[in-house]
């Protein structure tokens, strides 16, 4: 299942199909900097698009597991950066490269990102996916349930196993579970929400276990 940011209306960067007025490869960090301050349509495009493209493959590798679009990478990055009359380009004080400040704030930025994604899959238990997913007729519900049972039986961690059965297929308290297996009930939360990350990729690999 793909990871999706909001759609907030995104800037067009792709302008004219890359025909440059000059070439800004030569632009040195500087004459990035004010193209951007100023708002030239044609540098912004060339500097999301083109100059931070190693960037982006680089977080769609290692952040989102090749599990987002580059598309909504430009356009987040773009809105982010821009945001509040560029602050975050005139926080830059030239004690390193541009483009290293740039993969900094970049890759802190989409971290969070995924992390807030995945926070907020993991409120929603497993019987109320279910339900979501396939709440038109009582079969189908039943065999997504035999899909979870079987999806848990193959999990190598059965702590994580155990977690996802009582907390979302016993509808048990995460503070009853969390002194039964004397943690705090924060390190309980990031148990589930690894739990939940592991059973998610089991079941994508159905052939492991039909």
């Amino acid at each position: 299942m793909q990871l999706r940011f909001a759609r907030r209306g995104a800037w067009q960067l792709y302008a004219e199909k890359y025909k440059w007025i000059m070439d800004y490869s030569l632009y040195d960090d500087s004459q990035l900097i004010d193209g951007m301050l100023s708002n030239d349509s044609n540098v912004i495009a060339y500097f999301i698009n083109k100059k931070c493209r190693p960037i982006f493959l680089y977080i769609i590798a290692n952040i989102f597991e090749s599990n987002i679009d580059i598309n909504e990478l430009i356009s987040e990055l773009y809105l982010y950066l821009a945001k509040d009359d560029w602050q975050i380009i005139r926080r830059f004080a030239y004690r390193s490269s541009l483009m290293t400040y740039i993969s900094v704030v970049a890759v802190r930025y989409f971290k969070k990102k995924r992390e807030r994604l995945i926070e907020k899959q993991s409120h929603i238990t497993l019987n109320e996916k279910t339900m979501m997913i396939d709440h038109p007729t009582a079969s189908l519900i039943s065999e997504r349930m035999i899909d979870v049972q079987a999806a848990l039986r193959r999990m190598p961690n059965e702590r994580y196993r155990k977690v996802i059965e009582v907390l979302d297929l016993q509808d048990e308290s995460p503070e009853k579970l969390a002194e039964e297996m004397n943690v705090t009930i924060d390190n309980m939360y990031n148990i589930h929400r690894r739990a939940l990350i592991q059973l998610r990729l089991i079941m994508g690999r159905k052939e492991d276990y039909v």
